[in-house]
């Protein structure tokens, strides 16, 4: 078992699509600011419309913020999160 703590998100709110990609962007140091296009080769199940949808939604909701055509954490946000 891993003793890596990993960031957990309490908000029932977001889709689950939205929740994945920021579990994914928060817990793994290489994933923390992507284009939608690199999201969408991580989740290869997904459309990049699904990825642009859920990356909007994070954005509203002031998880992400977009530079351009990237999308980075707010890690203003980290701060209200728990580690589990």
């Amino acid at each position: 078992m891993s003793d890596r703590l990993s960031i957990t998100v309490n908000d029932d709110n977001l889709s689950c699509e939205a929740t994945a990609i920021l579990l994914k962007m928060l817990n793994f140091p290489e994933s923390d600011y992507h284009t939608a296009e690199e999201l969408c080769l991580i989740f290869e199940n997904d459309s990049l419309r699904t990825i642009k949808t859920a990356l909007n939604e994070l954005t509203e909701t002031d998880y992400l913020l977009r530079i351009g055509n990237t999308y980075a954490v707010n890690k203003v946000r980290i701060t209200q999160m728990k580690l589990a």
